[in-house]
């Protein structure tokens, strides 16, 4: 090692950074991997989740009805225990007040007695069975508790205002753990809520979780659960042509189980973890290729070392054992300079992913006997073939330096080659990732995301909207405003169209609770028809006058009615059990991810159930438009902070996780090239030296430096050409696989390949130039006057 400092450099360089690489993604796999599996007895801890059915049509949610749990844990007696919970912040958000004046918060939650029994979360104080036991009772987070009182262990028996009314601190509880899909500040009890009260089977807004008795069969379990169902909502929901049913999930599977579903955190797209477990492979696999090729090229430079030993007595197993041990120390070496780089590098790895890692889990005997593992692994798959190799040399010809590679240069190539492919692949896809990310945020969506911002609405504002509205329009600082149920990049209500009226079919449709001003406030297009107005009736209002709803319909609700835009106008539908009149339809927009087609939508005025307030600022100078909005706020609902959000932030709040694929790409591709170079610059080191007296010898006879340069660049371009169309078939194949799960895609360009290829030719051919032009300044002279 000492003899040969430039390959030793090489080696454990390359070895190290794919050492590094490989620990932080499977420390991110493992994370990803061991989510809700703190509790005692998760495997028998299932989530309830709940598919509604009518003709033939399918639509499955992450909620259930709060008369579930309970009625299962009095009737069957497999069910341990269970609890129920239900996430207020997916509705609105909530004024907490400790004495100091209102603080919005958003991550709150109501949860019934029994959810520490079946989520043993550590309480730092109050008993676990009976800190939500009665009505306003109030658990809270450690650094929740801190922030509101200063201190976790003195907040208990503290009182708080939530939204007015009075709820007594009972306990304390550790931070949610990063590896959980729940994650809350504030656990009130579930019979603080009128269903916690009195559990009813509709409406379904509630997570259900049970833990069944050890020894139970699932399947048997679930069959009894459909005799329940049937038992409280067979004859009701047959009523209106549904059936229903309720599906087991392991809470073990939430956060990669299917992501259409919903939970209480984002969750992600196991595809992901396995994308990510081929890349640490491939990384340790070049680092592994960069050894073998240095090694095997530089074995004639041993074959008197090897012919010596045999010589003296050496057996082969002895020299396989030398050369192994050798290829083991220097990953041993940069095994340790990966641990502690890692934990330099962790937190910026943590930014970068999105998740909290920590390098703790490798300095304990599991890890440690990882690492272990990790080092004889690599160490005896790096020095295994040249090991090979040398040790098989016969000595008489080792001595007289006539010993032939064989097959070595053929597996150099070959190893080139996957290194270059390896390297290329990994930035196809990653500018494949990136362009789809581009195109989301470019897309049309159908209506306007920008200058619009969000702002909560409380029920309790109700009194106070109209006149807002009006004082925000009047300053300037807002140029149109309207109430909805939700923000239109994600709206989540579910509605069924039935038979009657003027159509006879019957579809699952999304309904947008709004007022008049949606359609001018979104910019939306109306394709036919008239925009709603004050005039119209609310559904409520309409409802109490059995008078008709007016709706607005999207294309793709009247295309399954089979009419066009012009010949619905006036129609009259069933919309959710609600005769309704078509007022207007406009063109289809993306209220959801691009993941998904546009399906069905309705648009209705229905002020009742709106959450957010859509203000549509003018452009301009935002910090003042919103500062003359926060005036106005303040004065009309001085007790709710003013709080905005900006939609195209919340809707680049949807391809987060994509966006953190996209950046771990990048991250490692370059790595990948890194390492590649690192390989190519060694082994055209090797090249370029053995070739010394060669090109001395075409330098006599008038060769130029670019002639130098071919001859030693052509092998290795043809090898890095074979590897370009390797990696152009990988970016086809992935690029249509990656893409697929999106309903609307960005279409083929060739300059993913092109940036991809053209970078790792650019920088394969200036260390080959530079290894050429350090061997063609030798002296002549100096390298033929041993010949």
């Amino acid at each position: 090692m000492q003899k040969r400092k430039l390959y030793t450099g090489i080696n454990l360089i390359g070895l190290t950074v794919a050492i590094v690489s490989f620990l932080a993604i499977c420390l991110y796999i493992q994370h990803e991997w061991s989510y809700d599996k703190m509790y005692s007895g998760y495997e028998r801890i299932y989530k309830f989740n709940q598919e509604f059915v009518s003709e033939g049509e399918s639509q499955l949610v992450s909620s259930t009805p709060s008369s579930l749990i309970p009625t299962l844990i009095d009737e069957i007696p497999d069910v341990e225990t269970g609890t129920l919970l239900f996430d207020l912040s997916i509705f609105s958000s909530v004024l907490i007040d400790a004495g100091e004046g209102n603080q919005e918060e958003e991550s709150f939650a109501y949860a019934d007695e029994n959810f520490f029994k079946v989520f043993d979360f550590d309480l730092l104080s109050g008993n676990p069975s009976q800190v939500l036991s009665e009505p306003n009772l109030l658990v809270l987070t450690r650094s929740t508790a801190d922030r509101y009182f200063g201190d976790a262990g003195s907040a208990v028996g503290k009182v708080l205002k939530v939204e007015g009314m009075d709820f007594t601190v009972s306990g304390v509880m550790e931070d949610f753990p990063s590896n959980s899909h729940m994650v809350f500040d504030f656990l009130a009890s579930f019979k603080s809520h009128r269903h916690g009260k009195n559990p009813e089977w509709s409406p379904s807004n509630y997570y259900t979780y049970v833990k069944l008795k050890s020894g139970t069969n699932v399947v048997d379990f679930q069959d009894k659960v459909e005799k329940i169902k049937e038992k409280y909502l067979g004859k009701e929901l047959a009523q209106y042509g549904y059936r229903t049913f309720f599906h087991l999930q392991p809470v073990s599977d939430i956060h990669l189980g299917d992501q259409s579903l919903g939970s209480i955190k984002p969750g992600t797209d196991i595809r992901y973890l396995y994308i990510f477990g081929i890349v640490a492979l491939l990384l340790i696999a070049i680092g592994i290729i960069n050894y073998v090729n240095l090694a095997t090229a530089e074995a004639t430079e041993r074959n008197k070392e090897v012919g010596l030993r045999k010589a003296m007595g050496a057996g082969r197993g002895q020299l396989f054992g030398q050369f192994v041990s050798e290829s083991t120390l220097l990953t041993f070496a940069a095994s340790v300079l990966s641990v502690l780089l890692l934990y330099l590098i962790l937190p910026k790895f943590s930014a970068i992913s999105g998740v909290s890692l920590s390098a703790d889990s490798l300095i304990n005997l599991g890890g440690l006997g990882f690492i272990i593992g990790l080092i004889l692994i690599v160490g005896l798959l790096a020095g295994m073939y040249p090991a090979l190799i040398l040790s098989g040399m016969e000595p008489i010809k080792a001595l007289a330096n006539k010993t032939k590679m064989g097959g070595g240069a053929w597996v150099r190539k070959s190893l080139v080659v996957f290194q270059f492919f390896v390297s290329i692949g990994l930035l196809i896809a990653t500018f494949i990732v990136k362009n789809q990310l581009d195109h989301m945020q470019n897309v049309s969506l159908g209506y306007d995301r920008e200058q619009v911002i969000t702002l909560p609405y409380h029920y309790s504002m109700r009194n106070a909207v109209e006149t807002m509205k009006a004082e925000m329009l009047k300053s300037g600082a807002a140029s149109s405003i309207a109430l909805a149920g939700d923000i239109p990049v994600h709206i989540k209500a579910g509605y069924r169209i039935f038979p009657g009226g003027d159509n006879q079919r019957e579809f699952m449709i999304t309904g947008y609770s709004t007022d008049e001003d949606i359609v001018k406030t979104l910019n939306l297009t109306i394709l036919a028809g008239t925009d709603l107005n004050d005039n119209d009736f609310s559904r409520e209002e309409a409802n109490d006058k059995e008078d008709l709803v007016p709706i607005i319909l999207n294309e793709s609700a009247i295309r399954e009615m089979g009419w066009n835009a012009e010949e619905a106008i006036g129609k009259t539908v069933n919309f959710g059990h609600s005769d309704a009149r078509i007022k207007a339809v406009v063109g289809d927009f993306y209220f959801n991810s691009l993941h998904e087609n546009i399906g069905p939508l309705g648009i209705f005025k229905d002020q009742g159930n709106a959450n957010v307030l859509l203000v549509k600022i003018p452009p301009g100078n935002p910090a003042a438009t919103l500062a003359t909005l926060e005036e106005v706020w303040k004065k009309l609902v001085p007790e709710r902070p003013f709080n905005y959000k900006f939609i195209d932030q919340e809707y680049a709040q949807l391809y987060r996780s994509e966006e953190r694929v996209g950046v771990i790409f990048t991250l490692f591709s370059g790595i990948a090239v890194l390492i590649a170079c690192m390989g190519l610059f060694g082994l055209v080191s090797y090249v370029a030296l053995r070739r010394t007296r060669e090109i001395s010898i075409r330098k006599v006879h008038g060769a130029t430096q670019k002639d130098v340069i071919s001859v030693l660049a052509s092998d290795f371009f043809k090898l890095l050409l074979v590897a370009s169309v390797l990696a152009i078939g990988f970016g086809l194949w992935f690029s249509d696989t990656w893409l697929q799960s999106f309903a609307n895609r960005v279409s083929f360009s060739p300059w993913p390949y092109i940036l991809s290829i053209l970078p790792v030719l650019l920088l394969a051919g200036l260390t080959i130039g530079y290894r050429s032009w350090k061997v063609f300044r030798l002296n002549p002279a100096k390298t033929l006057k041993t010949d």
